[in-house]
């Protein structure tokens, strides 16, 4: 048999148990095992999803949905014969500044500090461990790692191997050349029953995580055996760091993207604060770019960002984000909300004759 053949049999092999899945509206287990284990195998053994990229274009719009919810979970889920590592993050925001020309540069979190919060996650959630490394890693890097890296890489920390190997990049967070707030990210591994539910983002365990946070901020800027002193507000920096709760890894990044906006845009309300009582708040919806440009406007001072918007976001979230960002960041300045067209938009910030962080002319 050819291979186009063999490969054209693959295709419709796997159409043929995504339709029928849907049919059954994914209530026939075993098939939704087999579908699982061949997009796994597609994954993590060939490396490349070319049978399923295919396939896509052969379902319909909620066969497609379903197949793609299968790819997003095969990608951080890998099931073994006697367990099921689920790959999860604990994003971490930073704002950090310098004082007296210090200087500063991190590339791991304190371990012990890190192992005591994979404890509490463990408590909470009832999996069978849980394990954390303790580098930093940016949403970038950890959105672009392939599955099979990713599962060699959590095979690593289940097994405790003294050094990590696997090809993950990393990052560091040092003083030069750094927006004012950060997104970063500590990578773990849930290791549960293959026959439990895996309980991380219930409700009721994200509230019970609420009691552990503080470990997250704790391994950056506390004392540890690789730098004795507070990593760096000993050394004269000072600034804010907030650990959210850990999430399943590709809810996590996107959790971490959706925060930054919020922060940044409360940077700029901070800022403009210093100087107006009050501002206004222009946005329009940019197509192209599927986000809010939004301009932030007072009498001397402006200020503008691009507020990226998800596929399944309402204006309404944007609305909450805002109100919770003015009480975060400016609770005493008035800002008035103005919705523009992009011909509008553009006439404003004209009239502002101002860039980003700059102020107007006179």
């Amino acid at each position: 048999m050819r291979k186009e053949d063999i490969f054209d049999h693959q295709v419709a092999t796997l159409v043929s148990m995504v339709q029928r899945l849907q049919k059954t509206r994914g209530m026939d287990k075993e098939l939704e095992v087999r579908v699982r284990n061949f997009v796994s195998f597609e994954l993590i053994g060939r490396g490349a999803p070319d049978v399923t990229a295919r396939a896509m274009g052969e379902l319909d719009d909620a066969e497609a949905d379903l197949l793609n919810d299968m790819v997003h979970h095969c990608s951080q889920t890998f099931y073994r014969s006697d367990a099921v590592w689920s790959a999860f993050a604990v994003p971490v925001a930073v704002n950090w500044h310098m004082q007296h020309h210090c200087r500063y540069r991190i590339n791991c979190g304190c371990k012990e500090t890190l192992d005591e919060l994979a404890l509490g996650i463990r408590q909470c959630v009832g999996a069978q461990a849980v394990f954390m490394d303790k580098r930093i890693y940016s949403a970038a890097d950890l959105f672009a790692t392939s599955p099979r890296n990713l599962q060699d890489h959590l095979q690593q920390l289940v097994s405790g191997a003294p050094r990590l190997t696997a090809p993950l990049k990393s990052i560091a967070l040092h003083s030069s050349s750094e927006p004012p707030w950060r997104m970063a990210y500590f990578l773990g591994v849930e290791v549960g029953d293959p026959n439990s539910k895996r309980r991380l983002q219930e409700p009721g365990v994200q509230d019970a995580l609420q009691d552990y946070l503080h470990l997250g901020v704790d391994a950056l800027t506390k004392p540890n055996p690789v730098m004795p002193k507070p990593v760096i507000f000993a050394l004269g920096a000072h600034g804010e760091t907030v650990c959210h709760a850990p999430l399943y890894l590709q809810d996590a990044i996107r959790f971490g993207q959706k925060a930054m906006r919020g922060y940044r845009l409360r940077q700029l309300l901070e800022e403009i604060s210093k100087e107006e009582s009050r501002v206004t708040l222009f946005y329009s919806f940019n197509a192209l770019q599927y986000s809010l440009d939004l301009l932030l406007s007072g009498k001397w001072l402006a200020f503008e960002m691009r507020w990226k918007l998800y596929r399944d976001e309402a204006m309404d979230e944007f609305f909450r984000d805002f109100e919770t960002v003015m009480s975060a960041g400016a609770p005493d300045t008035e800002c008035k909300l103005v919705c523009l067209e992009f011909e509008e938009f553009e006439a404003a910030r004209a009239a502002t004759s101002v860039n980003c962080y700059r102020r107007k002319k006179t």
